[in-house]
């Protein structure tokens, strides 16, 4: 056996060639890697064990989730069940009363009687204060910009005074002096209006607090309104009617012939009203005893009119709840099944998955 090349070599050149190849072997073939490659982090504890404590906890807050998930929303469905049931009722009487003919309104009517009335129709008697109109607002009208119109209106047998929801008016005619038709817009004197009973809507938590001193309303507040206008919480809504009402005028002529009475002196004033509203109250009162609601042979005015003439809308005789419960019926059942479905689902297979375990084990699959 021959002998390798660096023993035949002499000594101070085999030093050399090692040296040199030991500069190269450091320059080119040594890697640098960070500490944690060398250094990895100890524990006493297996990854299997820290696997099953983190994933117990979690599993039984999902389970016990998924277990309540069916019974808390088939709860909820069968409330909505009796919530349903409840509205229908509610619309139905309320659609049977405005069936009703109109009554006078109860002189001591309270707001806790107003539930048992809501959507009657009655009579009220007497004459509006315009003084103190207020305004809830804006509100869109086809497209037209308006306000609500609510106005304290001074009962005539003593029931002191309620607040009537005239209508839309728009926000060129908010001013009363500024309307047309004005035995209509702003009917002066002892009138007689057809409205509707309404159980005003309290304050949301999401509402803002009206501006004290302000007659302008971001929403409809019957209590704050009350207060600022100092009438009852009685709150009426007057019926949409686009027929003329002679009678209406009738009483305004009377205003006006008292009125120009009040001018005169003691000795004119005698003169003047037994020329001016005696003699025109025999005429004048025959129309007011003649039954103002048997419009066929007054005048109908166009819905364009009134809004130009700035005569407010009166609300349209129908009931305007709103009935969801059927849908939220339907979303909750469906829900409670969904998680019932689950829940089956999950006690057929016997156990539940643990994402980190299923890649562990994915990996020493591809490891072996």
């Amino acid at each position: 056996m021959k002998p390798s090349p660096s023993r035949t070599m002499p000594r101070v050149f085999r030093n050399r060639l090692n040296q040199a190849y030991g500069s190269i072997y450091k320059r080119f073939a040594s890697v640098k890697t960070a500490n944690v490659d060398w250094n990895p982090m100890k524990s006493n504890k297996q990854l299997s064990q820290n696997i099953e404590f983190s994933g117990t906890t979690s599993r039984k807050v999902f389970f016990g989730l998924l277990c309540l998930a069916p019974v808390i929303t088939f709860a909820l469905g069968t409330w909505q069940t009796k919530r349903l049931r409840w509205k229908n009722k509610l619309i139905a009487e309320c659609e049977d009363r405005l069936t009703y003919k109109p009554i006078p309104l109860p002189k001591n009517l309270t707001e806790e009687d107003l539930p048992n009335l809501e959507y009657r129709k009655v009579l009220v008697t007497g004459h509006f204060d315009y003084s103190r109109e207020a305004y809830v607002g804006p509100r869109l009208n086809n497209g037209d910009k308006g306000y609500t119109v609510c106005c304290p209106f001074i009962l005539s047998n003593g029931g002191g005074e309620v607040l009537i929801d005239r209508g839309w008016v728009s926000a060129d005619k908010v001013i009363p002096s500024t309307r047309n038709l004005q035995h209509l817009s702003c009917p002066k004197g002892e009138i007689t209006v057809e409205c509707v009973v309404r159980v005003p809507p309290k304050k949301g938590i999401f509402n803002f607090e009206h501006e004290k001193g302000s007659r302008l309303y971001q929403y409809l507040d019957v209590d704050a309104m009350a207060d600022e206008l100092h009438t009852s919480r009685v709150y009426l809504q007057q019926l949409q009617n686009y027929h003329d009402k002679p009678e209406w005028l009738a009483a305004e002529k009377l205003v006006a012939a008292d009125a120009d009475a009040t001018n005169k002196s003691s000795k004119s004033w005698m003169f003047w009203k037994s020329t001016n509203s005696e003699a025109l109250a025999p005429v004048e009162k025959n129309k007011l005893a003649k039954n103002q609601y048997d419009y066929d042979t007054a005048e109908e005015f166009d819905p364009l009119q009134f809004k130009n003439a700035g005569v407010p809308l009166g609300k349209v005789p129908k009931v305007d709840y709103t009935n969801n419960h059927l849908n939220y019926l339907v979303t909750w059942y469906s829900l409670s099944v969904a998680s019932a479905v689950l829940l089956i689902y999950m006690f057929k297979k016997g156990k539940f998955i643990n994402p980190t375990e299923e890649k562990l084990k994915y990996t020493k699959k591809l490891a072996s």
